[in-house]
């Protein structure tokens, strides 16, 4: 019997190290540019196809820059992905296949990359988050991702101004841990939550005009709890208010593994829609 105990010590000695493989390999970070218009369609298509969202957004971008797109054409690639792996229901080595089959080397080659990279990045964009504001807050957002900034030198905007009256609560998109608290001087009173489901992404909420009971440092919060209050904090020393309208400002931050120091944002507003609209 000591053979197959060490069979099965081998076995879990191998999987811990693929955990571990996986986690530490540098993941490309891309831009988001799935179409707003078209998420939605990615997204309930891959659900209801069983062919996740990031491999069919990958081959439009790839292959038509997203134009000419629509459901009924992302339905004929999910067909069409069928048809090449040769079942109605193929899994990810499938579908991994049937892009090979289909398309030339170079090309087959680049779609699979960036839908590694959305799996990795953007995986909160098709599961359960939630739009960080209740349905009847008034708020309103536009794109502002890469706007110039007037303080802080020479840089520009990475995240999504949300707009609302001063003490609207702001809810946490997802489950998490707060990992940084405290005053910033261009972010005012804000908070970093790490991401429970997702630890290799991070959201950032920043001028706050205060916190709400129980947030510390190393906190557990859960998706829909209020974690602070909508605020005009920041561009300047502590306890700076005033030099802006109020709002959130939420960003979005993406380590290349779960390990890495190096992190990357990437634009909150394709995210935002996708959630206000769930």
């Amino acid at each position: 019997m000591k053979w197959f105990f060490r069979l099965l010590l081998l076995i879990a000695l191998a999987a811990g190290a693929l955990l571990i493989y996986h986690q530490t390999r540098a993941i490309p970070i891309p831009e988001m540019k799935v179409p707003v218009k078209l998420a939605p369609e990615y997204l309930q298509v891959g659900k209801s196809s069983g062919i996740p969202w990031p491999y069919l957004a990958a081959w439009d971008e790839v292959e038509r820059e997203y134009r000419g797109v629509n459901r009924d054409t992302i339905r004929e690639r999910v067909e069409k992905i069928r048809r090449a792996a040769g079942t109605d229901r193929p899994g990810e080595q499938k579908i991994r296949e049937a892009i090979r089959k289909e398309m030339p080397e170079k090309e087959a080659a680049q779609i699979l990359q960036l839908a590694e990279s959305y799996a990795w990045a953007a995986a909160p964009l098709g599961e359960s988050y939630l739009f960080p504001f209740a349905e009847d807050s008034g708020v309103s957002y536009g794109d502002t991702w890469g706007a110039s900034r007037t303080y802080g030198g020479e840089r520009t905007h990475e995240g999504t101004d949300i707009m609302a009256e001063k003490g609207t609560p702001i809810r946490s998109v997802g489950n998490g841990r707060v990992i940084a608290k405290g005053w910033n001087r261009l972010g005012g009173w804000r908070l970093t939550i790490l991401d429970t489901d997702h630890p290799q992404i991070s959201f950032y909420y920043a001028h706050l005009s205060r916190y709400a009971d129980g947030i510390e440092t190393g906190s557990k919060v859960k998706k829909g709890q209020v974690i602070g209050y909508v605020g005009d904090s920041g561009y300047g020393p502590e306890g700076t208010t005033g030099q802006f309208a109020p709002h959130l400002h939420l960003g979005i931050y993406v380590r290349e593994s779960t390990f890495s120091p190096k992190r990357e944002t990437i634009n909150p507003y394709l995210f935002l829609k996708v959630w206000e609209k769930k």
